[in-house]
């Protein structure tokens, strides 16, 4: 599967929940997302812009919790975050993280936000509150394949001019990118 995704700073949250319960979005569950994210010697995840981690996410409407392992692939166009996303749930987050790093991964940042989600016709809206950087929306489509790329970055396209935005105020840098830079360890391109 392919996650079409933009992510778009955000300065007035409370009005952007807005416009999107305006376009016809309803409020879902909200969620605490957890990140580690893993590098190595023998396949840098930074240089190949991919990305390998475990996350926790604790759904607070429903007081559930679940693990994930996911593997991001490269982006696939220059105005986007779209990429390849491969992901299984995990019994037991620990053990994982300790498998990782047994076989050579080293631990780098944790990531964290609080999430809430918005559905609308095949689409979802992450408001994200991330830990360190401030609020963010998060536009994503999931497609089977290629071909319909371009038809999902038009959707997306039609929401953000639906809430006073445009492709142009969007950043194809992701939170860890984005802490990584914070921190002083990642250059700006």
């Amino acid at each position: 599967m392919i996650e079409v995704e933009v992510k778009l700073p955000l300065y007035r949250r409370s009005l952007t929940e807005k416009a999107l319960i305006g376009l016809g979005f309803k409020a879902g569950d909200l969620i605490r997302e957890s990140d580690i994210y893993f590098n190595s010697d023998f396949h840098d995840f930074i240089q190949s812009d991919e990305a390998l981690r475990v996350r926790t996410s604790e759904n607070l409407s429903k007081r559930t919790s679940r693990i994930y392992l996911t593997y991001k692939g490269r982006k696939v166009d220059n105005v986007s975050m779209t990429r390849e996303e491969l992901e299984t749930e995990l019994a037991d987050g620990d053990t994982a993280v300790r498998i990782l790093k047994a076989l050579g991964y080293q631990s780098m940042f944790h990531v964290n936000k609080l999430r809430q989600l918005y559905h609308g016709d095949n689409l979802t809206a992450c408001v994200d509150q991330v830990e360190d950087l401030g609020s963010f929306l998060e536009l994503e489509v999931i497609v089977k394949d290629e071909s319909q790329r371009e038809e999902a970055l038009d959707r997306i396209e039609q929401i953000l001019k639906g809430i006073g935005s445009d492709m142009t105020e969007t950043t194809r840098i992701s939170y860890l990118g984005m802490l990584m830079r914070k921190a002083g360890l990642l250059q700006a391109p």
